[in-house]
């Protein structure tokens, strides 16, 4: 048996895509420089590295960071045009897997502090900002859950080898202190009625079955990235990624 030869992240990114007529950019995980940036409404530029990216200030109160553009080389990249941080779109972020890999278990999708994926600690912030600030939330802000929140539409790959991807927005219940414990997972053909936290191993999504094998799918995921008062502030770099096993 051997893993799949292709599994990546793909943004829908450019100044003319929509939730109709989306172009999906590839973003290879574990890769230098392939990033989502943030920023205020506006504040982006396509050819503006990472050193000099624009600073956001951080809020007299909780609110969603407005603007995200994919970047697959320090100065290269597009902004996200469906992305806003509301439940009004459908078409912004998926995972992309080839069919000469079989699953072991149902993939997750979550977000760490960084590249080692260690475990959240839910309210506490860092007393240097790096990527804990945003994953393990804060009491007042974000009711421990992360600041980062995302939903999932059904199942990807279906155990008889349909791909089922949405055709219309998210919706659902979005606040900055939406999350649950553990896993949650999207009914086939559906959203999450409320958005899950990615909050590590403490909050995270789930697919609710194991997508056929040897079959190639998408799994289609939307995003709202929170910030509020009692978040550290620095250069915040948390990661975002899917786990699986495979046989």
């Amino acid at each position: 048996m051997v893993d799949f030869t292709a599994f990546k992240s793909q943004t829908n990114a450019g100044a003319s895509v929509s939730d109709a007529s989306p172009t999906w950019v590839d973003m290879p995980f574990a890769t230098a420089n392939n990033e989502l940036r943030l920023c205020g409404a506006g504040a982006g530029a396509a050819g503006t590295g990472s050193a000099a990216w624009p600073t956001y200030l951080r809020p007299g109160s909780v609110g969603v960071i407005p603007e995200m553009w994919a970047f697959t080389a320090d100065t290269t990249g597009l902004i996200m045009k469906t992305y806003d941080g509301t439940t009004a779109h459908y078409m912004q972020w998926r995972l992309n897997w080839d069919a000469l890999g079989t699953f072991a278990s149902a993939p997750i999708i979550s977000a760490w502090k960084d590249s080692s994926l260690s475990a959240a600690s839910p309210g506490t912030q860092p007393g240097t900002g790096d990527g804990s600030a945003f994953v393990n939330g804060q009491s007042s802000d974000t009711s421990s859950t992360s600041y980062i929140k995302a939903n999932a539409y059904g199942y990807g790959v279906d155990t008889g080898g349909s791909q089922q991807t949405p055709s219309g927005n998210a919706g659902g219940t979005l606040a900055a202190t939406s999350g649950t414990a553990g896993a949650v997972s999207p009914a086939t053909g559906a959203w999450l009625a409320t958005w899950q936290s990615l909050q590590a191993a403490t909050q995270w999504i789930a697919d609710a079955v194991i997508p056929k094998a040897l079959t190639a799918g998408f799994w289609y995921v939307v995003l709202a990235f929170y910030t509020g008062p009692n978040m550290t502030g620095g250069t915040l770099l948390p990661v975002l990624g899917c786990q699986y096993t495979w046989i």
